[in-house]
């Protein structure tokens, strides 16, 4: 149980940081005031930061190997669990992830240069 709620949170930040992808230079064009925001832009990039460091470094996500240790070795997965896993791990080279999240960074940079928060 406890593991399936740390598969959900990992999942919501997941959705977070590709959300905002998209919604940022959307909010930009339709004036929303909250994706200029600093410090939800400053955690956005952050976030997204600390995945592409963990990934070049070979690092394994702690809320993956935190989630792996409370489910064991022999613990089959719930339905949402099952469904939440297949999204969000894909089983693909180390390679891949890594050119995607150093792609994926230099946008969000951009993204900040092009769509610049409001600093107060």
């Amino acid at each position: 149980m406890i593991a399936d709620i740390v598969l959900v949170f990992h999942f919501a930040i997941v959705i977070f940081i590709t959300s905002g992808f998209f919604l940022i230079p959307i909010g930009y064009k339709f004036n929303w005031i909250w994706v200029k925001h600093l410090k939800l832009r400053m955690f956005h990039f952050g976030m997204m930061t600390f995945v592409t460091f963990e990934s070049l470094l070979g690092i394994t996500c702690p809320l993956t190997l935190f989630e792996n240790n409370l489910r064991g070795i022999n613990e089959y997965p719930s339905f949402i669990s099952y469904w939440i896993h297949q999204i969000i791990y894909w089983d693909l080279p180390s390679q891949f992830f890594i050119i995607l999240y150093c792609v994926v960074l230099v946008w969000i940079f951009l993204l900040w240069k092009l769509f610049p928060p409001i600093i107060k």
